[in-house]
């Protein structure tokens, strides 16, 4: 079975999501203050796991965040860990911040020490 694209518009609690599985590029970029964040984020985990089963030869995952929660965060844990399942297989994950976030900088870098991903920490002009 191939998946599809997925596709979820903002709102201001949650994130746009883009995922291409066949181009191996995966963005989530806005605000995430869901009140359950794993009401959320569980079906894009699971649309991961799905997507690691037969992965594009690269995959890029850029998430972009203006404010994200701590129950967001950790939910951003368990979608990150999906995306490690992938082996044999080329994995980048971009963390994206405003250049005068340090919050956001922050974020990534402590995600950065805790996915075993090659994880990079990228400023950026604008969101």
């Amino acid at each position: 079975m191939s998946l599809s694209a997925l596709h979820i518009s903002p709102t201001a609690f949650t994130p746009e999501v883009k995922f291409d599985p066949v181009a191996g590029k995966f963005e989530i970029k806005g605000r995430s203050i869901p009140e359950n964040a794993h009401e959320f984020y569980n079906p894009l985990i699971d649309w991961v796991k799905r997507y690691s089963e037969n992965p594009a030869d690269s995959t890029s995952v850029d998430v972009y965040f203006e404010y994200l929660n701590t129950s967001s965060s950790k939910s951003l844990m368990h979608f990150f860990n999906a995306f490690g399942t992938i082996s044999g297989k080329d994995v980048n994950i971009n963390w994206l911040h405003e250049k005068e976030d340090e919050a956001m900088k922050e974020a990534g870098e402590d995600f950065n020490t805790i996915v075993n991903l090659p994880f990079n920490i990228l400023e950026t002009d604008t969101i």
